[in-house]
């Protein structure tokens, strides 16, 4: 969607531009702070925030509405680790019409033998993207101990964009302040988000407070303050969705816009005028209208197939083909289905949106889905919030049967839906209907098969053979890696994970058809020979989890896998009449929640035959935060299975 900028025309210039209330702040930096040498409440931080303010208002500045905010903070440098810190970068936005300002950089090094300033010349300005720009600095003589304090200034006309104040990030503050002063007729929703709560939580009104010249009468205020205290760093771990989902902040929506000559504006629509306008937005709406075009475009073959099953395959896979993807996502990014096809090169709303056209003419029936993508952040439920909504793939329903379907990657199978967009809940859309959520199911059948047979001979070398297949997900996954790197190095990886092992020789199958199964086979020859004394065999040659992913001693957050999975392991080992087993791993099973998690190993020798069996089910792909320890109880258990289980095989006394 497009950010806004409003700007009110006066005949007369008037400024009225408020003084940084934050400024009386600079420069205090205390003996205690100085020598201060380790964070008490999180003695692992490498820096803490001391303290860190904003403030926000409307400010009249040179004929124009402006949000102006202004920021400062304190940060201790504890370690050397902590130095990365002094690195910093203020983004700010700009278009072809308007942008924002960063204005008034101050900053300090604190030392205990001195303090050093920032100078204008070690401000730079980088570009990011065609609309973002960034001031960026490093603190001059920055090291473990110093005391770093900042402040500036941003003006912004875009003022719908108000997003509101993170209180919490990836190290710990001991402070952290949001005040802002917003006239009455500006109207926000804001929530707040995250597992904290507030130490201070103000608001009242301030009467006649914001004055616009040649209007009659001055509007009243909201001014409200938040803070919060000890606030702990935002601590990441393996499996989740996006940090925004679970960091601590005040968000803020604009909701509606009293004009000062009486009219309204609403900005938190219904659906059922989003829908309204979704039918005739040129990203999206127009671009669904198409179908003819693309019915035209779809060989007759396709267009005769007489299963619909068939018939979609075959639609999904001609656009798939036909396309390129550009590496951009593109939603409301003016999106031309029609020139895409044509240059055959597109984002993913382009590629998707011209396979929803090519679905319906081919007289299936299909939808458009607008997600927002894992790494962005869960979509808002209570009222439409377009700018939640960063990706498009297509919806099509084949009798009981629903599938999502994304043509931008050509690794991915018929209802094989990206990871990055596994987010929960998407809007689905035909423009003609009424939108409505829909549940995002991740395909179930995801599959990771072992099979590995050694053979020692009489003269104690030995040989094997290993086999690899996978569905779903985890072949997806396979073929991306296959695809990443060339066959060499590859197998050096693998060598790298069994150092024990040479491959002699590599083939595999279902590469490029991503509709099969992928199957990979290894011949392998061992470096050392099965000696007279004990010889210990690892039967696990690739490790799921050879440490366990969860290490934190409490995570608020919820676990997420994206999908469930299986995977299984059949271990074979023949040794001849003059060895022996010493001794064979013992039978066990875990179990999480029930049947949520399973693991099972067993193992039977007879005649010199080893026959050991591995299992891992992931059933359920989301975990509760209430269900963390039970979670990390279980996969430390299942990783020290597969790092301490060994064979011992020796020539027989």
């Amino acid at each position: 969607m497009k950010l806004y900028c409003l700007s009110f025309l006066f005949l007369i210039t008037f400024v009225c531009v408020g003084q940084n209330p934050l400024s009386e702040k600079f420069g205090a930096v205390s003996k205690e702070e100085i020598n201060m040498r380790v964070y008490e409440k999180d003695t692992t931080a490498h820096a803490v925030v001391l303290e860190e303010y904003g403030d926000v208002s409307f400010q009249l500045i040179k004929d124009r509405i402006l949000l102006v905010k202004h920021y400062y903070t304190k940060i201790k440098v504890l370690d050397k680790d902590g130095v990365q810190h002094a690195d910093i970068e203020i983004p700010y936005y700009h278009t072809k019409k308007s942008k924002e300002k960063i204005k008034d950089i101050k900053a300090i090094t604190h030392n205990a033998d001195g303090k050093v300033r920032l100078t204008d010349n070690q401000v730079f300005t980088i570009d990011h993207t065609e609309n973002w720009s960034a001031k960026r600095f490093t603190f001059p003589s920055v090291k473990p101990g110093s005391v770093l304090e900042y402040q500036y200034t941003l003006e912004t006309p875009f003022v719908y964009n108000f997003e509101g104040w993170d209180f919490q990030s990836d190290i710990p503050k001991e402070y952290s302040e949001f005040s802002a002063k917003i006239p009455g007729n500006y109207r926000y929703n804001r929530s707040l988000k995250g597992f904290l709560k507030l130490a201070i939580n103000k608001s009242n009104v301030k009467k006649r407070c914001f004055y616009v010249p040649g209007l009659a009468d001055k509007a009243d205020c909201e001014v409200f303050k938040y803070a919060m205290r000890d606030i702990p760093a935002f601590k990441e771990e393996a499996y989740m969705l996006s940090k925004n989902n679970y960091m601590s902040k005040i968000a803020f929506e604009m909701s509606e816009y009293y004009h000062f000559d009486g009219g309204k504006d609403v900005y938190t629509k219904t659906w059922k005028a989003v829908d309204k306008e979704m039918r005739t937005d040129r990203d999206i709406g127009a671009q669904v209208k198409r179908k003819k075009f693309f019915k035209n475009q779809l060989p007759e073959s396709i267009l005769n197939e007489g299963s619909e099953y068939d018939r979609a395959r075959k639609v999904y896979d001609f656009i798939k083909e036909h396309y390129t993807w550009n590496g951009e996502y593109g939603l409301f990014k003016d999106s031309n289905v029609r020139q895409a096809f044509q240059n055959k090169i597109g984002n993913v709303a382009e590629i998707n949106l011209s396979l929803v056209n090519s679905l319906l003419g081919a007289n299936l029936k299909a939808e458009t889905v607008m997600l927002s993508t894992r790494s962005r952040g869960l979509p808002t439920q209570l009222h439409p919030v377009m700018s939640d909504f960063n990706y498009v793939v297509a919806k099509v329903t084949i009798g009981k049967e629903v599938f999502l379907l994304d043509a931008s990657d050509k690794l991915l199978s018929f209802g094989l839906t990206q990871v990055r967009a596994l987010n929960y809940l998407g809007r689905a859309m035909d423009f003609k209907n009424p939108s409505y959520w829909h549940t995002i199911n991740p395909f179930a059948e995801n599959r990771q098969n072992t099979m590995i047979n050694i053979v020692v001979d009489e003269d104690g070398s030995v040989k094997g053979k290993i086999s690899l297949v996978g569905t779903g997900y985890l072949a997806y996954e396979k073929r991306k890696e296959l695809e990443d790197t060339d066959e060499d190095s590859y197998l050096d990886a693998v060598e790298k994970r069994i150092p024990f092992i040479e491959v002699s020789k590599y083939d595999v199958e279902g590469r490029t058809d991503v509709n099969t199964q992928i199957k990979e086979f290894f011949m392998l020859d061992f470096i050392d020979d099965i000696s007279s004394e004990n010889t210990y065999i690892d039967p696990f040659f690739f490790k799921l989890f050879p440490s366990n992913p969860f290490r934190l001693e409490e995570r608020k957050y919820p676990v997420d896998f994206a999908y469930p999975r299986i995977y299984t392991s059949r271990f074979i080992m023949s040794i001849p009449e003059g060895y022996e087993y010493v001794n064979l791993p013992e039978n066990k099973t875990l179990k999480l929640a029930g049947t949520k998690a399973i693991c099972g190993m067993k193992s039977v020798a007879k005649d010199g035959q080893l026959n050991m069996t591995f299992k891992l089910v992931i059933n359920d792909f989301h975990f509760k935060a209430d269900e963390y320890q039970e979670l990390k109880a279980f996969f430390n258990d299942l990783s020290t299975l597969e790092s301490n289980t060994r064979l011992t095989i020796r020539k027989k006394l």
